[in-house]
């Protein structure tokens, strides 16, 4: 937006409702909401942005919360010590997976979606590991068996008296998926693909101007 517009938001107390009040200069600006196919593709395009940059803001809390890190590029997996830590780290972890995978789904009131195609080549592991993780882990619990739970029945090999046998159920549940060292982080998957979503918002934004707000003159919207 143009440095000189500015906008303030106010939200009522009692039932949510948003209004915005729009100034040029500081003096009042007219609000008239647009409604056409281009319009609907960029506000989609609006929402997948914003779910990235959640996802973004996520991953760097994680940042500051995840200290059990790989320090060579072949060391993939790594024991959480820290359960109050690590349990707080899952739920930014799945909450990114489940937005991530959200932009490349299609979504109800979302004429538009991301495409693997559009993504780099080189972040195309990256991508599908992460809707392996989101299908198999932060939606469903799927056939890839990143979650599990086996039950095992224990009992001492050798004893002087005998002893009951035990029920441990044995959890296994990933934290995080965390890059090793060299390896293409998430955060930098986010990136590139905020890029497309930002490419394709300014495209409409320019292509609505000047197709269908132009065409018609300001003295059109200003009676509108």
């Amino acid at each position: 937006m143009n440095d000189e517009y500015t906008v303030k938001e106010i939200i009522e107390p009692q039932s949510g409702k948003v209004h915005r009040l729009y100034s040029y200069k500081r003096k009042p600006c007219k609000r008239v909401l647009l409604s056409s196919k281009l319009t609907a593709q960029l506000a989609g395009y609006s929402l997948i942005e914003k779910d990235l940059r959640n996802v973004l803001a996520w991953l760097n809390e994680i940042d500051k919360l995840h200290t059990e890190k790989s320090t060579r590029k072949g060391d993939h997996f790594a024991k959480s010590t820290n359960r109050e830590t690590y349990n707080l780290v899952k739920g930014l972890f799945v909450a990114s997976l489940t937005f991530y995978g959200k932009c490349f789904s299609k979504c109800e009131g979302r004429p538009v979606k991301l495409e693997r195609l559009q993504l780099e080549e080189k972040f195309h592991d990256l991508h599908d590991n992460c809707i392996a993780y989101r299908h198999n882990f932060a939606a469903h619990s799927g056939a890839k068996r990143l979650e599990y739970a086996d039950i095992a029945l224990i009992l001492p090999l050798k004893s002087k008296h005998p002893v009951l046998p035990k029920l441990y159920t044995e959890l296994y549940q990933p934290d995080l998926m965390y890059p090793s060292a060299g390896e293409i982080k998430f955060n930098e998957l986010l990136e590139h693909a905020r890029s497309i979503a930002k490419a394709k918002i300014e495209l409409l934004s320019n292509k609505i101007l000047k197709e269908e707000v132009a065409p018609k003159g300001l003295e059109y919207w200003l009676k509108k």
